[in-house]
């Protein structure tokens, strides 16, 4: 089962091909949001190093978003034409559950913070199943858009909450269950200073450690193909999750017509 995985939601382009569970190859850029001048160039130099063709696909593997509203149009308007074109089925991701899916720490409950404008960011939050070899973020809360520094006092009540019901139940009130709890994703990094003062209550990776990779696009298309929850082109379509600035204005402009 060959599967081709599109990341475009972010400043990072991304391209990957897996059959089933191996990787057969990944281009990833992450300096640009120029996609619509990438994402196409990038497969056409993939399958020419893996002497490969796009009918040799089997499905094609998208994130839905939300995030950068261009990136997605054109990582849908890319899986949808490869899709049509190719007869093929599409499995949609959403962003969020992209980034938690980094996290390979069986139980870890995984905050994931990603930049949406000005001091705005989606959050959601997944716990990581480990079964049958394989790691799958599972949806914990929704994604909601947050101001950031809503998020923060949110994520500092949580944690004293957390351990105070540690305190009157663990046997050794000093081991607090921090290790199994981290946040990632683009816009911890956006907002560091914000996310430096909760530092000490919950694991942070690096942004190395929580990319936006076609790959685990494609792993959790793969999954989602053999669970059923595939679609056809047609169906497929960007998550936004709120309205674009130029939709808003427009609304605003016309308001009283």
């Amino acid at each position: 089962m060959r599967v081709l995985g599109i990341e475009s939601s972010s400043t990072t382009a991304s391209m990957a091909i897996i059959d089933d569970y191996t990787l057969v190859g990944e281009y990833t850029m992450n300096n640009t949001m120029k996609h619509s001048k990438t994402l196409m160039p990038m497969l056409e130099d993939l399958m020419n190093r893996l002497d490969m063709d796009v009918s040799d696909l089997d499905l094609i593997s998208v994130s839905e978003g939300p995030g950068s509203f261009t990136g997605l149009r054109i990582g849908s308007a890319t899986a949808k034409g490869l899709a049509h074109g190719l007869g093929l089925q599409v499995a949609s991701i959403p962003t969020l559950e992209v980034i938690a899916s980094t996290v390979k720490v069986p139980g870890a409950r995984v905050g994931v913070v990603v930049f949406a404008r000005a001091r705005e960011v989606y959050y959601a939050e997944y716990l990581i199943d480990f079964i049958d070899g394989i790691f799958l973020p599972r949806e914990v809360t929704p994604i909601r858009a947050l101001e950031i520094e809503d998020l923060i006092k949110e994520l500092s009540d949580k944690h004293i909450e957390k351990n105070n019901s540690l305190k009157k139940d663990a046997d050794n009130p000093t081991e607090l269950a921090k290790a199994s709890y981290y946040l990632i994703g683009d816009g911890v990094w956006k907002f560091e200073k914000e996310f430096i003062e909760l530092s000490d209550q919950y694991e942070i990776p690096k942004p190395i450690f929580c990319s936006f990779s076609a790959k685990n696009v494609a792993l959790l298309g793969l999954s989602r193909y053999y669970s059923g929850d595939v679609m056809t082109y047609f169906q497929q379509k960007p998550y936004y999750h709120k309205k674009s600035q130029a939709e808003r204005e427009y609304e605003e402009k016309h308001k009283h017509d």
